[in-house]
């Protein structure tokens, strides 16, 4: 029998072929961004803490550097990012402004704490207004897959509470200039909450998984293909 192909069933296998073959690259291209940013940690982990104002925030190749920060805490102004889950569980990432003796000022992870008894219920984060030396590492705020509408906007009253970290809006909230990062406070140093810090949800393996599957659907889609057009040819005959 002369295998001839259906020009649609082509033209759609192609089209659906295509897509799965972005798809598992798109995974595997994420894959090592992953893994870069692994490399990334490891290597700035063991390098000794500088002083925050002497680093260039404008190069944009900061993230995970070990800094020390001297400067006072504004307790009376701080932001709870919400949904942050830990063990399972939602609760908030606390971030307390901290203004440097250069006159900026810069958001202090001081790490995760539970949800209260209720969503009105908030936790108890109350801390002296002081002076701080401490030490911490650069990263990019929580992000979300989907930012919903809203979700960028800081409640009215403080803490004030956020889904998302915008820094115009924090920016008009505080009445000063923030640094575009925040600091991930080391374990060691006080005033602290849960600070298991995690670089990311996903490794680079499931990203490799997730690509197997769509090469494998690839591979898949093409047999399924074959099988069709013998099957219309028979048909036709």
């Amino acid at each position: 029998m002369q295998f001839k192909a259906n020009v649609f069933l082509s033209m759609l296998a192609i089209l659906v072929l295509c897509l799965l073959l972005s798809l598992g690259n798109w995974q595997l291209d994420r894959a090592q961004e992953k893994k870069d940013l692994l490399d990334l940690q490891h290597i700035r982990m063991n390098l000794d803490p500088v002083e925050l104002p002497t680093i260039e925030m404008e190069n944009g190749n900061v993230r995970y550097l070990p800094v020390k920060l001297t400067g006072w805490m504004d307790t009376k102004q701080q932001i709870l990012i919400d949904n942050q889950v830990r063990n399972g569980q939602a609760g908030y990432f606390v971030l307390t402004p901290v203004k440097l003796e250069n006159g900026l000022a810069i958001l202090l992870n001081r790490g995760w704490v539970p949800p209260g008894n209720s969503r009105t219920d908030l936790p108890n984060i109350e801390l002296q207004s002081q002076n701080i030396a401490v030490a911490g590492k650069l990263d990019h705020f929580p992000s979300v897959g989907i930012k919903l509408e809203g979700a960028d906007r800081l409640s009215v009253n403080w803490p004030a509470v956020t889904q998302v970290v915008n820094l115009e809006n924090v920016e008009k909230r505080l009445g000063y200039s923030v640094l575009p990062y925040q600091v991930l406070l080391d374990s060691v140093e006080p005033n602290g909450y849960d600070r298991e810090w995690v670089p990311m949800h996903m490794g680079p393996e499931k990203h490799h998984g997730y690509a197997f599957q769509w090469f494998a659907l690839s591979a898949a889609w093409v047999v399924i293909y074959l099988v069709l057009t013998i099957k219309f040819k028979r048909r036709e005959e």
